[in-house]
């Protein structure tokens, strides 16, 4: 007689329904979202290009102007620009301090490096690339703190990392000292940044993470635990995620490693759940709090499976909450804020996912929700009811999951009467089941 036990977990109200807010900022562009600046909680910019996109390979840039969505109202407008940037055009980071100034890094396929502004919400352009060899070095990152000061993190010419930074938004630039920076291994070049009040972080093809506490004055290096470091987050000064880069889906998968030391020290996490050959591209931290983010794809860049997963404890364990989206890149101003950017497809435009007010903000907080609630019967063999007694209606998400953290139902609910769960899928186990 199949036999299923079913374990309540923290109950958890949102205001909201819909996990994943879809947007469709363009009726027709299609390309890889591959970064996202939020400026508070209406303004995003989102930045990408179009690849030759195939089941298991991104392949390289095929078009010559990158392509920018922007929203001033919380994605219920949108404008769509493209934005001629040179041949084969690939983005490597994105900067906007304001609503209107905005900066784009990159190079071409004429292996040129590139740094272009606009100061009036994307309408003009102008080239203000530091004074590097644009051959030799490319930049790898952009940060502006405000509208005058910024920094560029390049890779390395004649063995030396090239940091410049500006205190008057790009007009002029000043090369840091070679001796406030560890030298460069042969080969290595970076790979990508990450900024987080004062403290900046960058990787290398090399596994190792640069850091600097001052706004990139002066910087320490040290090796991690893998090689191709791709990205790294961060959820204060102490905690941070990272996640080696893969390119395709063919590889193994993805290796994902955790900090609580600033990046000194790093352990391998164990996201065995996730299951094999799963390409892991967004790696995020919630600001401020012990939740981590992993957006995956399995079998195909453009079938999928596409699934999210989180950690609510550092990487210990872990939950699947959705699937279904394509999620490429990830941003968070909060934990109640938030967005994501697809990965290119070929069956739809490009798609925008927003978080803000959404089932996330109660599974980001460590708050319980004071409410009685039943699940019966418990065990059983096939169907549950799910009752909640509170004085004020509200409105859930309700998560059912096998041990290992596979999603298994995913429902929405307005909390009045019993809600009727079928179980009569699953084996015999043991299941977790989330309000």
């Amino acid at each position: 007689m199949k036999n299923l036990v079913l374990i309540a977990c923290i109950a958890l109200k949102s205001n909201l329904f819909g996990q994943w807010k879809q947007n469709f900022p363009s009726k027709i562009d299609t390309f890889n979202v591959g970064h996202i600046c939020l400026n508070g909680l209406k303004s995003v910019i989102a930045a990408g290009q179009k690849f030759n996109v195939q089941d298991l390979d991104l392949g390289y840039p095929e078009a010559d102007s990158i392509f920018i969505y922007n929203t001033e109202d919380s994605g219920e407008t949108w404008t769509s620009m493209p934005v001629y940037f040179g041949n084969k055009a690939f983005i490597t980071s994105m900067s906007a301090p304001t609503s209107d100034i905005w900066y784009i890094s990159g190079y071409t396929n004429l292996l040129n490096a590139k740094l272009i502004k606009t100061t009036n919400h994307g309408l003009n352009w102008v080239d203000i690339t530091p004074p590097l060899n644009p051959v030799m070095s490319f930049i790898n990152m952009v940060h502006f703190y405000d509208e005058s000061f910024g920094i560029t993190l390049c890779d390395p010419e004649g063995g030396e990392f090239i940091i410049y930074h500006t205190l008057n938004g790009g007009e002029t630039w000043t090369s840091l000292s070679n001796s406030l920076i560890p030298d460069a291994y042969l080969g290595e070049f970076g790979i990508r940044g990450e900024v987080l009040g004062d403290c900046i972080w960058f990787t290398t093809n090399y596994g190792r993470i640069f850091k600097s506490m001052d706004k990139g004055f002066h910087w320490e290096a040290v090796q991690t635990i893998i090689n191709n470091l791709e990205q790294v987050s961060f959820s204060d000064t102490l905690n941070g995620v990272g996640r080696y880069g893969f390119v395709a889906l063919d590889f193994n998968t993805t290796p994902v490693i955790i900090t609580a030391d600033g990046g000194k020290t790093w352990k391998l996490l164990d996201i065995t759940p996730l299951g094999p050959k799963t390409g892991i591209f967004g790696a995020s931290y919630i600001p401020n709090s012990s939740y981590i983010m992993l957006t995956t794809a399995k079998n195909s860049l453009l079938t999928g499976d596409f699934e999210t997963w989180i950690s609510p404890d550092r990487g210990e364990t872990w939950q699947q909450i959705s699937n279904g989206e394509f999620i490429y890149t990830l941003n968070f101003l909060d934990a109640s804020t938030g967005w994501g950017g697809e990965g290119q497809q070929l069956a739809h435009p490009t798609r925008m996912f927003q978080y803000t007010g959404s089932p996330l903000l109660g599974l980001f907080s460590d708050k319980a929700l004071e409410v009685d609630w039943d699940v019966f019967p418990n065990p059983t063999a096939d169907r549950v009811q799910v009752r909640v007694q509170e004085d004020k209606p509200s409105s859930y998400l309700l998560l059912v999951n096998d041990l290992q953290g596979k999603l298994i139902l995913r429902k929405d609910w307005d909390g009045t009467g019993m809600l009727d769960l079928d179980l009569g899928a699953c084996a015999n186990g043991m299941y977790t089941i989330t309000l």
